[in-house]
């Protein structure tokens, strides 16, 4: 079927943003869509998560006549010399052809948990390198022969190129496609009487984040810049677009914030980038090791608060100015010396450009928190991730105003939990009706608590059938369950926040709320339903 044929492949979601993708992936995905019959689904940004870090997809092809493709995207002059793959001259730490035959095998492995037969979904791979001519007549390399790698070539006629790929036709069963195109992108919605794929939740509100940052991310010609916003304003993804708008302006760049997880999350956004990402400590202590800096032996919080820029100030001389722009993201994390720390790390030579996001109201660690003096302000005031009833609820707790075109998404449930046992079961029941009845993959369920002996008591005895990790370990085959404040900053499409005190703590309660895009399940005593402002489960209901 060639790009003559009217009857082109379908998009979906429906209305995915092409233009969101880097410029490779977009030449990939129009190139199928445009080459391929209707009788195929073109899904770019799949999101998967293995060996504890969260990746993507780049496109998956479904065809209920021919099976399901994973590609792997890489643009630029792309080589292989010796087995090792080059781009720009630059040697990948993995070839592309790795990456992919991972993400498929994670893919399988999402599909095991909702139920799905993996030996009805046939799953092959390929390459594509939109920017090289030809792919030689040998492949490129022993796990790269010439059908799977798709250059310039082969784009061109994508139908052709397949049925190399796709030698066995393995039809789909239209119960098992129509459970994995969901699986997919938890975002969606299909239509089954037309087949149509309907606009909800997380990609409708992504559309609206762009609309609404255009304006904010230009601020970064300022030196010195604040934007505040409530959970789910956009600041992340402000702070992503300042950190590449920084590079193409040729600036060594630090972005950094103050946990982990977050760093994670920020580097996996930023990869590839010419710039450096971290944690606030670990971005000092690296600058620190070559003069002979050592972190202590079982450092106190006051330790980690005061040493480490201490330990700044009396090898400023040797670390010297390495950088011209700093840009922060959670910025109410930091202490007031921490900033001005990171302000003599800016070159005077150069912008010198401190680029912060904050939001006041997630204050956890330092209070009270202050904004600094003298930096070019502005406030995001709608949340853009949260669906419409669990940004009431985000509201009520102090966050920003609901989008007033927001999704509505499910309702917020309450579950009634007096201790250990009936915590159990309520993350039971919970999680499996979002797996079995809302197709919710487990990797994009967060199980919250606010007390770290929750959490652990969690993991010691998970409940049945609902495996659990930790931050570290998350993957496709497990649900992660971690603290509030662990998971500040994060999201996931659904969240069971589980809150036992008598007198819930309101910030930890918007943290943990707010990390919700469609679905969230409150767990504890009436106490948490009350200052949640929603109806109390009944004691002892199985019901989620």
């Amino acid at each position: 079927m060639t790009g003559q044929n009217l009857r082109v492949a379908i998009l979906l979601p429906a209305e995915f943003d092409l233009t969101s993708l880097e410029e490779s992936e977009q030449q990939v995905c129009a190139a199928f869509l445009k080459g391929l019959d209707d009788t195929w689904y073109v899904v770019p940004h799949v999101p998967i998560t293995a060996e504890g870090r969260d990746s993507e997809i780049d496109v998956v092809l479904v065809s209920a006549v021919h099976g399901v493709v994973c590609v792997e995207v890489k643009g630029g002059i792309v080589t292989v010399k010796n087995g090792t793959w080059f781009q720009y001259d630059r040697e990948l730490k993995q070839s592309p052809v790795t990456q992919v035959m991972k993400a498929k095998h994670d893919l399988l492995k999402r599909c095991r948990t909702v139920k799905i037969d993996v030996n009805l979904l046939p799953l092959r791979h390929i390459v594509a390198l939109p920017h090289v001519g030809t792919t030689p007549a040998e492949g490129l390399g022993a796990e790269a022969p010439a059908e799977i790698v798709f250059s310039r070539t082969q784009l061109a006629f994508p139908a052709a190129a397949l049925d190399k790929v796709l030698k066995e036709k393995a039809p789909i069963p239209p119960d098992v496609l129509e459970k994995f195109l969901l699986l997919l992108r938890p975002d969606i919605e299909l239509d089954g009487t037309e087949g149509r794929v309907l606009m909800v939740a997380a990609s409708r509100l992504e559309d609206e984040t762009r609309v609404h940052l255009n304006n904010v991310v230009a601020l970064d010609s300022n030196r010195r810049v604040l934007v505040t916003g409530g959970a789910g304003t956009g600041k992340t993804m402000l702070v992503v677009k300042w950190a590449k708008r920084a590079v193409r302006r040729g600036e060594r760049t630090l972005v950094v914030c103050f946990n982990k997880p977050i760093a994670g999350g920020l580097q996996q956004q930023l990869e590839g980038e010419n710039l450096t990402v971290s944690t606030f400590h670990d971005a000092i202590i690296k600058l620190l090791e070559p003069h002979g800096f050592r972190v202590g032996g079982n450092p106190t919080p006051e330790y980690w608060r005061d040493a480490i820029t201490d330990a700044l100030e009396f090898h400023a001389a040797a670390v010297g100015t390495p950088f011209d722009s700093i840009v922060v993201d959670e910025g109410q994390d930091f202490y007031p010396h921490w900033l001005d720390a990171l302000q003599r790390l800016l070159d005077p030579a150069g912008p010198r450009r401190l680029l912060m996001a904050a939001d006041p109201a997630q204050a956890i660690y330092v209070k009270p928190w202050l904004a600094p003096d003298d930096m070019t302000t502005m406030q995001l005031v709608y949340n853009l991730r949260n669906c419409g009833g669990i940004a009431k609820l985000v509201q009520r707790l102090g966050g920003p105003a609901p989008l007033p075109s927001a999704p509505l998404g499910d309702a917020v449930v309450h579950l009634h939990a007096g201790g250990h046992r009936e915590i159990r079961k309520r993350v039971r029941d919970a999680v499996h009706r979002l797996s079995n009845d809302f197709n919710v993959p487990f990797s994009q369920i967060a199980v919250l608590t606010t007390r770290s002996d929750v959490r652990d008591a969690l993991h010691e005895n998970p409940p049945d059938d609902c495996p659990l990790v930790r931050w570290e370990q998350r993957c496709e085959e497990a649900v992660l369950c971690e603290t509030v404040q662990r998971a500040k900053g994060l999201e996931r499409m659904a969240v069971v926040l589980v809150e036992m005190s008598g007198e819930p703590d309101p910030v930890l309660l918007y943290v943990g709320a707010s990390r919700a895009v469609a679905s969230l399940r409150l767990v504890g005593p009436p106490a948490l339903a009350q200052a949640a402002g929603v109806t109390p489960g009944p004691s002892g209901s199985g019901a989620s």
